[in-house]
């Protein structure tokens, strides 16, 4: 049967202009005479424009050139697509929560991507390419509470695998699988991991640029020394008393980590057994103490041996940090 439909239009009684169209498909455009699929878009009393308003006291259900938007009092659900593809979460009135187009999660920013602002906001942010980032003003930024027994409250995996734990038992916490490191400078890049180190009357500078929430990027606090980080050489002395450890690894700006307390790797000339004291050789490697008693030019101590007397790696406890 055909369609007895025909175009049909309400008009405002005021100024004659069409308020309603209906098609021959059934499809209705509100503030239009044309109709391309479901509502016409309407002028709302802001002067927006909407392909869809639908709206009861003040709670609405909207579709505009930005995307469709969900609003309550004080609340809005607001999923922009034509400009920017992101989702914003309103609460009293203003924005609290925003995932950009690349996944970034923002709460109480506008930015997820931002950075450190250093001033008084406060927000957390989980991105995509640099992990988590979290700003509290002059106060503790985050609170991690294992609220039954004592045990692990924080597991740090590498590959997939605990490589280290932060554990709680009473008022105690433990660093387990900890090596204590001091950041530095002055020694090549290609020093061998496990030489032996010393200081020099010399304070440590902060270096050009640093890894930070945006990647690699500027450092505010270039050139300016850093207070009681000294800068480091290779020990060339028998016996230093200015050891200060072996080298653990370099970052990506050069500045080299000084394994000083805890586990670490020491290189070692001559046979040594285990609980063995070590101490300089003089040349960047460590050689057995004389003695067992645990001195300002020890470096540690064996705690596993090895009788081999070339230079090689030997696993220790470190006493000089």
């Amino acid at each position: 049967m055909a369609s007895i439909l025909k175009v049909n239009t309400i008009q405002d009684a005021t100024n004659s202009n069409t308020a309603i169209t209906i098609d021959t498909s059934g499809k209705v455009a509100i503030g239009g005479t044309s109709v391309t699929s479901g509502f016409k878009a309407e002028l709302d009393q802001g002067g927006n424009t909407y392909a869809l308003n639908i709206v009861e006291g003040s709670n609405s259900i909207r579709v505009g050139a930005n995307g469709p938007e969900i609003s309550a009092t004080g609340g809005r659900l607001d999923l922009r697509t034509t400009d920017s593809n992101e989702m914003r979460f309103y609460t009293n009135n203003s924005e609290r929560m925003r995932i950009d187009s690349g996944g970034n999660i923002g709460i109480n920013t506008t930015a997820p991507t931002g950075g450190t602002n250093n001033d008084n906001a406060g927000f957390v942010e989980l991105r995509g390419a640099n992990g988590l980032n979290m700003q509290r003003y002059q106060d503790t930024v985050s609170y991690i509470n294992r609220s039954g027994n004592d045990g692990d409250v924080v597991g740090i995996q590498q590959g997939g695998s605990t490589e280290g734990t932060i554990s709680v038992s009473g008022s105690t916490v433990s660093y387990n699988g900890f090596s204590g490191l001091h950041e530095s400078s002055g020694i090549p890049t290609n020093t061998a991991v496990g030489t032996v180190v010393s200081t020099i009357d010399e304070l440590d500078v902060y270096s050009s640029k640093f890894k930070g929430t945006n990647g690699i990027q500027d450092n505010p606090k270039a050139g300016k020394t850093r207070a009681d980080h000294a800068k480091v050489k290779v020990s060339d002395t028998a016996g230093d008393k200015a050891v200060y450890g072996v080298i653990a690894t370099f970052n990506e700006q050069g500045k080299v980590n000084v394994a000083s307390v805890g586990i670490g790797s020491v290189r070692v000339t001559g046979a040594c057994a285990k609980g063995d004291l070590l101490e300089s050789n003089g040349d960047g490697t460590a050689k057995v103490q004389s003695d067992d008693i645990v001195r300002s030019k020890t470096i540690g101590k064996v705690t596993i041996g090895n009788s081999s007397t070339d230079v090689k790696l030997v696993s220790c406890v470190l006493y000089c940090g």
